[in-house]
């Protein structure tokens, strides 16, 4: 059985203050890659619009800077200035030349990709997994230890159904785009550029998820966003972490899980919300939520499982905020990509 909530955003400052540094962000291929600029190492002395300091593309981007063109990317003063504005305001920003360069992913990126007053000076995310040998894990599953001692068995139950989940959008792509599109009345061609440059890990705790998030813990360290990061075998849901009886105890156990509000999540657990995919002991209470709300939710334990970014979990160790991570979520292939106007050579 399956329980679809919707919630309204409601953002606490002192969470917000306590995890600042973890913003999701969404964020391909062979689009119009900038000439003139010639790289990213060009933007030295230039301000770069960002819709969150936080999120996950702009730590890719930083990262990219930092590795791969040799600039202090340091947020108190360093060789660019990062200027953090809502993202839906940066191609206006950057038309108008009050920012040189916008970091964007999702649809930001797609309409961009579209409108010749601008053009992709790096296709960050590949230029960064071509450093790290590795995609970027966007976002992943995390609990708690008091729910993987007393729900150790549906939390292992929830994983298989997620992955399920993501085996049947595979393999029903195109009907399963067209069904959310037309709920959420959201543009079926976007979606499908959107999944082109992602990859589903729900469900996934695989050696190479692992290696993939400790990838993410480096690349903050590597720029200064974390001081340092757990073990990750002291913090990765095993299934053994206590009571394996218990959710047997009962004849169901509901695991309330907590999504980012987006159609490509619907997409992917769209198997498990239409009864496609189902459990004879467990019952998923799924609710979508507004990022900043699930900024929110995270230390208030409201829910069982809930999605974050990888750095909710060093940076909730660091102020005594205890997570489990139960799987993967998402991963960015090629999705973050840095704009300029298309004007910019000659500026």
């Amino acid at each position: 059985m399956i329980r679809v909530a919707h919630t309204r955003p409601r953002l606490v400052a002192t969470l917000a203050a306590a995890l600042a540094l973890a913003a999701a962000a969404c964020g391909g291929g062979d689009e119009r890659v900038a000439g003139g600029l010639s790289d990213p190492g060009d933007l030295r002395g230039k301000t770069i619009g960002v819709g969150s300091l936080g999120d996950m593309s702009t730590l890719e981007t930083r990262y990219l800077l930092q590795q791969g063109y040799g600039l202090d990317v340091s947020l108190g003063g360093g060789d660019v200035t990062i200027s953090e504005s809502p993202a839906e305001s940066l191609p206006t920003l950057l038309e108008d030349g009050d920012i040189d360069a916008a970091v964007l992913g999702s649809l930001g990126a797609f309409r961009l990709l579209e409108d010749e007053r601008f053009r992709v000076l790096s296709q960050v995310t590949a230029e960064v997994q071509e450093l790290t040998g590795a995609p970027v894990m966007s976002s992943i599953l995390v609990t708690y230890p008091e729910v993987a001692e007393q729900k150790g068995d549906a939390l292992g139950e929830l994983n298989r159904m997620l992955a399920e989940s993501v085996t049947y959008f595979k393999a029903n792509q195109d009907q399963v785009i067209e069904a959310v599109a037309a709920e959420q009345q959201a543009d079926p061609e976007f979606l499908r550029w959107w999944w082109d440059r992602q990859g589903l890990a729900l469900g996934d705790s695989s050696q190479e998820m692992q290696e993939q998030l400790l990838k993410v813990w480096e690349t903050a360290k590597a720029v200064g966003d974390i001081e340092d990061y757990p073990e990750l075998a002291d913090v990765l849901f095993s299934g053994d972490e206590g009571a394996p009886s218990m959710a047997m105890k009962a004849d169901r156990t509901t695991v309330s899980l907590a999504l980012l509000d987006d159609p490509s999540r619907r997409a992917a657990l769209y198997a498990v919300q239409q009864g496609i995919v189902t459990s004879d002991s467990v019952d998923v209470d799924l609710t979508y939520l507004p990022f900043s709300t699930l900024i929110e939710v995270a230390a208030a334990r409201q829910y069982d499982v809930i999605e974050a970014l990888p750095l909710v979990v060093p940076l909730g160790a660091a102020r005594d905020l205890d997570f489990v991570v139960l799987s993967g979520a998402l991963q960015d292939l090629s999705g973050t990509l840095l704009f300029v106007r298309a004007e910019a050579a000659s500026d």
